[in-house]
């Protein structure tokens, strides 16, 4: 009975406190170490690793996670789109955007091996029909064998041993070379969230960026995670600004003049206005 009314409370339309009235409720399913299988949605069927992680939490008790996000993506992405997704994690804002546009060519990209496998699996079980997917870690080194560290916060999962001492290696990757070797000659959009190192993903497609090859860029702004990662807070979004491109929230309004200084998101345009 707990999981039918888990899976109605999931349907109910989003509403303000929804996830923590849910957690209240359906505490049980919460903070479990177990692989759980459920449809949320869109109709997408995930499998994942565990609910310790947030990412879990809030696809099993809302549906979605990353609701602004998704539903910012589905505003703008159009069919036929390039959509590069890095740090794409076991595919919780990749897949929606992939199911709500036809003929989307989809990049998937995450460092993690063992959070690779969940990746590739809800790829495989909900049937789509064009991406590609690539364990590697996104860098400005390509070709390097790198430290890791691999978390039960799979979400969390960082070259930074923040949540975890353990790690794996793991070959890296720079755009820049990716793209030159498959011809691949712009990018519609990409999104960027790897835990405070998007300044290296930016350095690794210098040339895309210089070229104005990307016309639309989400990145995720989270000052703790430059801290720890060992970088000046706010070097990643002075990077892209210096390579031609201008800074609006989600809404469109310019980043800068509302001074925003805790986590948010950034989208990144060329100045061209391409």
């Amino acid at each position: 009975m707990k999981q039918r009314l888990l899976q109605c409370y999931r349907q109910l339309p989003w509403f303000k406190g929804k996830l923590r009235i849910g957690k209240f409720f359906f505490k049980k399913y919460i903070n479990q170490s177990a692989p759980l299988s459920f449809y949320a949605h869109y109709n997408i069927g995930y499998k994942i690793p565990n609910t310790l992680e947030n990412i879990g939490v809030e696809l099993l008790i809302n549906g979605i996670y990353e609701k602004e996000i998704i539903d910012f993506l589905n505003t703008h992405v159009e069919s036929g789109d390039i959509y590069f997704d890095i740090g794409a994690n076991i595919g919780a804002v990749g897949l929606p955007v992939v199911k709500a546009r036809q003929n989307i060519r989809y990049y998937g990209f995450e460092a993690s091996p063992t959070v690779f496998e969940y990746l590739q699996c809800n790829f495989i079980e909900n049937k789509i029909d064009t991406y590609e997917l690539h364990n590697y870690l996104v860098h400005k080194d390509d070709n390097q064998s790198m430290k890791f560290y691999q978390s039960a916060l799979y979400g969390k999962s960082s070259l930074s041993p923040t949540y975890s001492d353990e790690y794996v290696a793991v070959n890296s990757l720079s755009l820049d070379r990716f793209c030159e070797d498959r011809d691949i000659s712009g990018i519609d959009w990409m999104k960027v969230d790897v835990q405070g190192y998007e300044l290296f993903v930016f350095e690794g497609m210098h040339n895309l960026l210089r070229n104005k090859m990307v016309s639309n860029i989400l990145f995720e702004f989270e000052p703790w995670a430059e801290e720890q990662a060992g970088l000046r807070i706010g070097i990643a979004k002075d990077y892209i600004h210096s390579m031609g491109y201008s800074l609006f929230t989600l809404d469109g309004q310019n980043w800068e003049e509302h001074k925003k200084e805790k986590d948010t998101m950034i989208w990144a345009k060329p100045n061209s206005g391409k």
